[in-house]
């Protein structure tokens, strides 16, 4: 089949042929300049619409590496400040210490003294003018609670000022051991990862080997396939293990009471050693949460003592000016002060005061109660904590000493076997994957016991911050 020349412009040919060729005007070269550029922008404007060439737009960011680099990297010291400083449950705590200081200047101090202003008339007739019975007084009551009672009240809100401020210090303890926990889940996430990053690589290299094999004819298709198969498994858990990463990082920020995302430090958080469990047990009456529940109970057994007191008549004493009217301005009497002492009664003590007494004592025993039972918790917690951190310590030192350095010789024996032929891929496979779950227990066990240390921390009821971590 002959080929024929097409051309777009064809210049017509003169049909008197000379062979000397006509050199070009300049108008020529710019309309083929023209025609060029157009036919150019209109090939690109088609591949750019039928999405050939997809160019990012004017408004689009930068490279996600850039953005990443560009987010502040935050240590785990001053994520427990901004916890400590940003934490709204704190700020509900602090709130409520003020209000109970308040109500303690109040409960201390005599009652708002009253005026009393009064009209009496009386209209009987004994041989007197009805007028001579009318009185306006004008006076001020003060009340006093039984004796007793108002310093008794004051003393019980002062113990419950004291448990309150207890109750911020637990809740500040709490806080920076969720804080440290949290931490050390995005911590063991992002171990993870780069542990699941390792085995990747060796899982290339097997790739690569299955790929020599094949190429040379002495490896089957499987072993290739297979290889593919556990590089694509561990990019999945990798994927997964990013989804837990976020959730982790949405609680830490829950926990700060931040808004924009951050990057943790690489470095491993160093937390003080745990006491021993019997100077735990020593000091559980000094924890904040036993120390709260003790305030508590004083201040409830104040008040038992208050309610007692009510059995006893309260006082008011009242001070009066009347005006008495007589039958006329000039023989009225202006001027007649008088003092006046009230001595309240209850009607009904039997049932009354009574079961107000029963009721603050029923009060008493439910919070007794409440204690005794947190401080067997927490004796519990420390126990448990105590055989489960020394479980973790010994089966932290077998992976770390024997087991992972023996799963790696071993996956360096099944590949130096696999390239000379003498071990089939299932070998490889075996240690791969002993390997893999013998990197990821050592760093569970070791997460494991970084936080146990972080709860044998807050059972002491010791912050532990500043300088006790990176």
């Amino acid at each position: 089949m002959p080929f024929h020349r097409i051309s777009l412009f064809r210049r017509r040919v003169s049909k008197r042929f000379s062979p000397v060729c006509k050199a070009r005007t300049n108008q020529e070269n710019t309309y083929r300049q023209f025609l060029s550029a157009s036919l150019l922008a209109g090939v690109l404007l088609a591949w750019a619409t039928s999405g050939i060439i997809r160019l990012p737009p004017a408004w689009a960011g930068a490279p996600s590496g850039s953005v990443t680099s560009n987010i502040p990297a935050l240590t785990l010291d001053q994520a427990i400040r901004l916890g400590l400083a940003r934490n709204p449950g704190l700020e509900e705590e602090r709130a409520r210490i003020a209000q109970d200081q308040a109500r303690s200047v109040e409960t201390g101090e005599l009652p708002d003294p009253m005026l009393v202003v009064g009209e009496q008339y009386f209209p009987m007739n004994f041989n007197m003018g009805t007028s001579v019975l009318t009185m306006t007084t004008v006076g001020v009551r003060q009340d006093f609670a039984p004796w007793g009672k108002r310093t008794l009240l004051g003393q019980s809100a002062v113990a419950q000022v004291r448990a309150s401020r207890w109750v911020l210090e637990d809740k500040k303890a709490l806080l920076v051991r969720n804080i440290r926990i949290a931490w050390l889940d995005l911590y063991q996430g992002k171990k993870t990862e780069a542990i699941l990053r390792s085995i990747g690589a060796l899982w290339e290299k097997a790739f690569q080997a299955t790929l020599v094999r094949y190429r040379q004819g002495i490896g089957p298709e499987s072993d290739v396939l297979l290889a593919q198969f556990q590089k694509d498994a561990i990019r999945d858990k990798r994927e997964q293990v990013r989804i837990r990463e976020e959730k982790s990082l949405y609680r830490l920020m829950n926990l700060m009471h931040v808004s924009r995302p951050f990057r943790i430090s690489p470095e491993e958080p160093r937390f003080p050693d745990p006491l021993p469990e019997s100077v735990l047990l020593e000091r559980i009456d000094n924890h904040p949460a036993i120390e709260s529940r003790d305030a508590r109970d004083n201040a409830q057994k104040l008040l038992v003592r208050s309610a007692e007191k009510d059995k006893i008549p309260a006082v008011s004493v009242e001070g009066d000016y009347s005006y008495f009217m007589g039958p006329n301005l000039i023989t009225s009497t202006p001027n007649l002060f008088s003092v006046l002492l009230t001595f309240n009664l209850p009607v009904r003590p039997g049932e009354r005061q009574d079961q107000r007494v029963a009721e603050e004592e029923h009060k008493l025993e439910s919070l007794e109660a409440d204690r005794e039972t947190r401080r067997q918790r927490f004796i519990e917690e420390i126990r448990d904590s105590e055989g489960t951190y020394r479980h973790l310590l010994r089966r932290n030192v077998l992976l770390d000493r024997v087991l992972i350095p023996e799963a790696k010789r071993n996956v360096d024996t099944a590949l130096a076997g696999y390239a000379t032929g003498t071990l089939e891929m299932e070998r490889i496979l075996s240690a791969m994957e002993k390997v893999e779950n013998a990197r990821l227990r050592a760093l569970s066990v070791h997460i494991d016991r970084l936080k146990i240390r972080a709860e044998l921390i807050y059972l002491s009821g010791m912050l532990q911050g500043g300088r006790h971590e990176p």
